[in-house]
């Protein structure tokens, strides 16, 4: 591998030029595409075409000239002295970015078509604790990102104020590590994503059905008001075209997500090196991220009826993030068999889970989410009654009774399956009817822990907690405040005294 001297300012590969022009050129195609529609079918006289044709081509040399100075005005180093990495870009203002060492998250690859076509890849450094939480290098040939993304995690861990000596004296074995044989890997094949597409993504299929069941209803009874000379024949014919139609759109929607899991999640690959999980995927946009053990703030853990029969589970790795949503900045690693689930949970975790200590919700989560689940049934029989002369009552009380046994099971289940596993070392949230959620988070890992109590919530001595970690907060509601006092003592002790690493 080259030896690239990141200490000077460096540009972009050459051929960047062609995806910095390239994507100009589609974001401006974006926002004239209604010009481009109107010549096309509109009436045009020559004039105007000869006009636009120049409009046109002064477009593409000021796209270009705009590239070009966009490429030469990019660039970045490594600043050791300062301890930061440096991007400046900009054409008409120049912006100037400083990324403390200690701030680096992660350094990931993406590649979407075009870069794969040039041979390029695009290096994401993501950052902690601020809201620019990802600079992008869009155009690096394979060995120079590589280098780049080795010297950054190596600085960031070395000049990480929270890592103890040990860990700084491994950081250059950490690096190479990764470049090494891996100590296992795992494949996740086409079949099982296919799987994964059928079994996660039925929902869509069964809303077509549903979103279409009144227009075959509304066809099938079209015959009471047909005149009697109709040929039976025809009738026939047409509501047999309504249900081919019904079951072909289900089946083209059937396709397009399993086509989506498949574009999404191409290629997926896991790779466990001494002290790094690699996980590459995808077929438009090619995604490959680097995971440390330290750096893994919350891990879930989630599957369904089908899928656990077919061995399938997916994790949601977070990672410290600026934002309190647990959805955003998620790696999301679908289609593990559960071997190697626990394979992951022990690189993480490097001990054993195992619960001392549960909490389980109060009888009043089931009573509330009962009584909101009332509120559309209420609006529903509202407006039923004012459109009585379209429903039957006949009608609506059978919508009402599925609706109201449906929903009360759906709840039950729901507070059955709410409860919190806690140890010396890791919370456990246990979650979800269909989908069933675990949530791992370590006990030292917790930024705070927060206690609502509703005034009405007093008299019945009950509490809302909130577990605050950087990736997001895990809330748990309506627990008895008595039975979860000992818990908050122990997790506050806990947060305060422990002298470990939280990323």
């Amino acid at each position: 591998m080259p030896d690239f001297d990141f200490s000077q300012p460096q540009r972009q590969s050459e051929v960047g030029l062609i995806l910095i022009f390239g994507t100009s050129l589609y974001q401006l195609t974006r926002s004239l595409w209604v010009l481009g529609v109107y010549f096309l079918v509109g009436d045009v006289n020559t004039k105007t075409l000869l006009f636009a044709i120049f409009g046109a081509v002064v477009v593409l040399l000021l796209t270009l000239g705009y590239s070009i100075l966009y490429y030469l005005n990019f660039k970045f180093y490594i600043d050791e002295k300062n301890r930061e990495f440096v991007l400046q870009k900009g054409v008409f203002s120049s912006d100037v970015l400083n990324i403390p060492f200690e701030k680096i998250q992660q350094v990931n690859f993406k590649r979407n078509i075009l870069q794969r076509v040039i041979g390029v890849y695009s290096v994401v450094v993501e950052t902690a604790g601020s809201q620019e939480k990802e600079v992008e290098i869009k155009a690096l040939s394979r060995e120079k990102a590589n280098e780049l993304a080795d010297q950054l995690m190596s600085l960031a861990k070395k000049h990480d104020g929270l890592v103890d000596n040990t860990e700084t004296e491994e950081s250059s074995e950490e690096v190479t590590s990764i470049k090494g044989t891996p100590e296992w890997e795992h494949h996740v094949g086409l079949i099982t994503l296919v799987k994964l597409g059928l079994t996660s993504n039925y929902l869509r299929g069964v809303s077509i059905l549903f979103a279409f069941y009144f227009t075959l209803r509304e066809q099938f009874f079209l015959k009471d008001s047909l005149p009697g000379e109709m040929p039976v024949t025809s009738e026939f014919i047409a509501q047999s075209g309504t249900l081919l139609l019904i079951l072909f759109l289900i089946l083209l929607g059937m396709i397009i997500t399993v086509s989506e899991t498949i574009i999404k999640y191409y290629d997926l690959n896991i790779k466990k090196f001494k002290d790094t999980l690699q996980v590459e995927m995808g077929l438009r946009n090619n995604t490959r991220v680097n995971l440390k053990a330290r750096r893994i703030q919350l891990m879930q853990v989630l599957t369904n009826p089908i899928q656990k029969k077919l061995g399938l589970y997916k994790m949601k790795i977070a990672l410290a993030s600026s934002e309190n949503d647990l959805q955003k900045g998620q790696i999301t690693i679908p289609g593990l068999p559960p071997e190697v689930v626990e394979q992951v949970k022990e690189f993480f975790y490097k001990q054993t889970i195992s619960g001392h200590y549960f909490v389980l919700p109060t009888k009043y989560l089931l009573i509330r989410k009962i009584s909101r689940g009332l509120l559309p049934l209420l609006i529903g029989l509202v407006l039923g009654y004012i459109y009585r002369d379209v429903f039957s009552t006949g009608y609506l009380g059978l919508i009402a009774s599925v609706y109201l046994v449906l929903m009360a099971i759906y709840n039950y289940f729901y507070f059955k399956s709410l409860k919190l596993d806690v140890s010396e070392d890791f919370l456990v949230k246990y979650s979800g009817v269909w989908i069933k959620r675990e949530q791992y988070i370590e006990s030292y890992r917790l930024q705070s822990l927060s206690i609502q109590q509703p005034l009405w919530y007093k008299s019945r001595g009950i509490v809302n907690l909130t577990f605050h970690s950087a990736a997001g907060d895990v809330p748990f509601k309506m627990v008895k405040k008595e039975k979860v006092t000992p818990l908050i003592n122990f997790l506050l002790y806990k947060i305060e005294s422990t002298e470990k690493a939280w990323m």
